[in-house]
C-alpha cells in the first residue's frame, strides 16, 4: 500500500477513531495507516483487502490509534485474542482452500 492508495474514507475513519479534526496531520496519520496495514497483513498469508466490515479493519483502525498514541508496545499485549482468532480464521481459509472445502 502507498499513501496514495489510501482513499478519503479510510482516512476518515482513522481521524474519526484518532479523534482528529484538523487536516495538519493527514501525511503522518497515513503514514500510520501504511504501517498499521503491513504489521496485520503479516500476520497471515491471503492478500487482505482491509474492507470496512472486515476484521482486518477493526484491528487496522485500532493499531493505528495506539500508534498515534505511542503505545504499541501495549498493541499485542491488549489485542492478543483478537490477534489469535483472525490468524486462525486465515489459516482455516487457507486449509480449506488446499483441501477444496
Amino acid at each position: 500500500m502507498k499513501i496514495s492508495d489510501i482513499s478519503p474514507e479510510l482516512l476518515s475513519d482513522v481521524k474519526d477513531k484518532l479523534y482528529v479534526a484538523w487536516n495538519d496531520n493527514d501525511l503522518q496519520i497515513k503514514k500510520i495507516i501504511i504501517r498499521s496495514c503491513k504489521y496485520v497483513q503479516s500476520k497471515v498469508s491471503q492478500e487482505l483487502s482491509f474492507s470496512p466490515d472486515s476484521d482486518e479493519y477493526e484491528l487496522m483502525l485500532e493499531r493505528c490509534r495506539y500508534d498515534w498514541n505511542n503505545a504499541l508496545d501495549e498493541f499485542e499485549k491488549n489485542y492478543s485474542s483478537e490477534i489469535l482468532t483472525f490468524i486462525q480464521s486465515y489459516a482455516l481459509k487457507d486449509w480449506r482452500d488446499k483441501n477444496g472445502q
